[in-house]
């Protein structure tokens, strides 16, 4: 175990190689979209990865440009232990979301679900609730009810 120094007072302490991969920010970041979409481009499969391939692969990428970038030498093991326990959906800023539906990757969209530009093909369900009377049907029942 590593032994803890405290900051001075008045500085920050410095960030661990864990909250600095969380922090990093891979979304903004020009020269990692670049490098991500070359390297998906070449990935080449038979039939849609799963979406834990799909996410060990990105991973991957995240360690590898966080680790040349900051000269940490933060493993997969502990990028994926950390990811694991912060699965919390994360809230997306407007500019995030926008920048996500304009480059295409709707599929990095927490909570964004595909519907499909087409209609059931299930046959349809059959009506339980009663039919709704009519204004005059009402006023009707009420006048035979007070007669």
């Amino acid at each position: 175990m590593e032994p803890q120094t405290e900051a001075p007072p008045g500085s920050t302490p410095a960030l661990s190689a864990i909250e600095q991969y969380a922090a990093f920010p891979f979304v903004q970041d020009t020269e990692y979209q670049k490098g991500l979409a070359d390297i998906m481009l070449g990935w080449s499969f038979d039939k849609e990865p799963t979406t834990e391939t799909r996410e060990e692969m990105l991973r991957r990428t995240r360690v590898f440009y966080f680790n040349k970038m900051t000269g940490n030498a933060l493993t997969m093991d502990e990028a994926r232990d950390y990811e694991r326990r912060s699965k919390a959906p994360r809230v997306l800023s407007f500019a995030e979301l926008k920048e996500l539906i304009e480059s295409g990757r709707v599929d990095q969209i927490p909570n964004n679900k595909f519907i499909p530009e087409k209609l059931s093909e299930e046959a349809p369900s059959q009506s339980i609730a009663p039919a709704r009377k009519k204004p005059w049907e009402i006023a009707q029942e009420s006048q035979t009810e007070a007669a």
